[in-house]
């Protein structure tokens, strides 16, 4: 029989449901042959302690997310110190979660609804640095869409927040992510957390 793994997200906010491509990635990263269930979505209220004490799931891991915007990283992680559940995953992108699907031009054309426009996404290396992860993003994704004008770019505009969500969707694998320490902390806490580390093959 299978492995079957069920996960929640408990986020800052609806569009960070981006995320949950590059969860269920990881998971497979992990382990390919466990079947992920449809994951359980939260919006978090107040604290992250304050949230995770009172919060009640079924789901097997909790993946809390937290953008470390004008924070460092391990500034962010400290949230979670005080929280003793052995199911929860820190998913702590810098600055925010858009900054981890700006690395794939291809994906960001499709999302757009121009799959051959050319998009100039900045370097890896760089992403961390942009101040407003976001704000670039919906940029891009209005220049590949050949930056409609009139009713065309309003309507455009108003699609923005799915296309965002919709960017993450389109890409297939999120290695490159690899080389950021942020997602390598994120990788080694799910791998730390995973219910089925003593079905897993050791290297």
């Amino acid at each position: 029989m299978s492995r079957q793994l069920t996960f929640a997200v408990v986020a800052d906010g609806k569009t960070d449901r981006l995320l949950v491509p590059i969860i269920e990635w990881a998971i497979h990263r992990l382990d390919p042959e466990v079947e992920i269930l449809e994951p359980e979505f939260r919006r978090r209220s107040g604290s992250v302690a304050e949230f995770l004490n009172a919060y009640d799931s079924s789901a097997m891991l909790i993946f809390v997310h937290r953008d470390a915007e004008n924070r460092l990283l391990d500034d962010r992680l400290t949230e979670f110190e005080s929280v003793s559940r052995i199911d929860v995953v820190p998913v702590i992108p810098v600055r925010m979660s858009e900054a981890w699907i700006l690395f794939d031009e291809s994906a960001i054309a499709r999302a757009a609804g121009s799959p051959s426009a050319k998009v100039s996404a900045p370097r890896l290396s760089e992403i961390e640095g942009i101040a407003d992860p976001k704000d670039l993003l919906e940029r891009l994704l209005f220049e590949a869409a050949g930056s409609p004008s009139g009713r065309r770019g309003k309507v455009f505009r108003r699609s923005l927040v799915e296309r965002r969500v919709s960017v993450a969707g389109h890409i297939g694998d999120f290695r490159p992510l690899e080389s950021l320490r942020a997602f390598q902390r994120f990788q080694s806490a799910l791998a730390e957390r995973y219910p089925y580390s003593a079905n897993l093959q050791q290297p």
